[in-house]
């Protein structure tokens, strides 16, 4: 009787410790596949590219494709276990992003923008990540909506020219341009002279680059910036077609410049000097 006790005292302590075990390894299995499940940043790299005079189509500069404007586009947390935002409630808006960050979830790779979301008031306090299938380079194509934009985010000639048509805030622009009808815009010669704080310096080897035969119509492009006058848009339209004149190219000789390409920016004229170059600039590309 009592070898028969002991007997089935040593069988219960072996099925208590085959149990124990047993929940061990469910409680690591789960602990192993929680961690699988977690997503992990395992690489990052900056993509604004502000290296030099030519970084227009700046890679930073995003907006969700016209496919998915009207689906669910989510804006994550870093550890992406909570939907900070949703981009279709934040219509014509576009990203301004830092980085791209690489994750690792369940054994497989995507990549996401961390990126501010820039609202057409100018707005951008909200950031987070957004998987890149949803967005593609430049700004927000609406540009009836969008006012006083860098040069550095449209993609080609062709953006700039619909944002410049398109956009409130581009009324100086056009008319400069339809003073010029036979000139083609140049975003690149418009990337240049906006960010070219003296553009006839003997050192200024970006235009030289790219173009030559540079004119410089910076009194012409100074009454697209700010001024001590309250000058209204008509009051500054008539300066730059009199400005023009004085400087030698009236009608005839600027319809001629087919050979030229133009380069203008005209930002917000309400904004302090220092904070942007207005310009204008005709050349021939190389």
């Amino acid at each position: 009787m009592v070898l028969r006790r002991i007997s089935m005292n040593r069988h219960l302590r072996l099925l208590l410790l085959m149990c124990s075990l047993i929940l061990v390894l469910f409680g690591l299995t789960g602990q192993i596949a929680h961690a699988q499940d977690r997503y992990r940043i395992i690489d990052t790299q900056h993509v604004n590219t502000y290296k030099t005079l030519n970084s227009y189509n700046n890679n930073g500069v995003l907006h969700v494709k016209n496919q998915y404007k009207h689906h669910n586009v989510y804006v994550w947390n870093k550890k992406h276990t909570k939907v900070l935002y949703n981009l279709k409630d934040f219509p014509n808006s576009w990203l301004s992003a830092l980085t791209k960050q690489t994750y690792l979830h369940n054994g497989k790779r995507s990549q996401y923008y961390a990126a501010f979301i820039v609202t057409p008031k100018g707005n951008s306090s909200r950031y987070g990540r957004i998987w890149q299938g949803y967005l593609a380079k430049g700004y927000n194509r609406n540009y009836r909506k969008l006012n006083y934009l860098s040069t550095v985010g449209f993609t080609s000639d062709q953006d700039y020219l619909n944002y410049i048509k398109k956009s409130p805030s581009q009324v100086l622009a056009r008319t400069v341009l339809n003073l010029f009808p036979n000139t083609k815009l140049s975003i690149k010669l418009s990337n240049l002279g906006q960010f070219t704080a003296d553009p006839d310096a003997n050192d200024n080897d970006p235009f030289k680059q790219y173009f030559t035969d540079r004119i410089n119509l910076q009194k012409v492009a100074n009454y697209l910036g700010p001024s001590i006058h309250k000058w209204t848009n008509q009051q500054r339209i008539t300066k730059i077609k009199q400005t023009l004149i004085s400087e030698g190219y009236p009608a005839n000789k600027r319809d001629a410049m087919s050979d030229y390409v133009i380069g203008i920016y005209a930002p917000n004229p309400n904004r302090a000097w220092e904070d942007f170059v207005w310009s204008i600039n005709l050349a021939k590309p190389l």
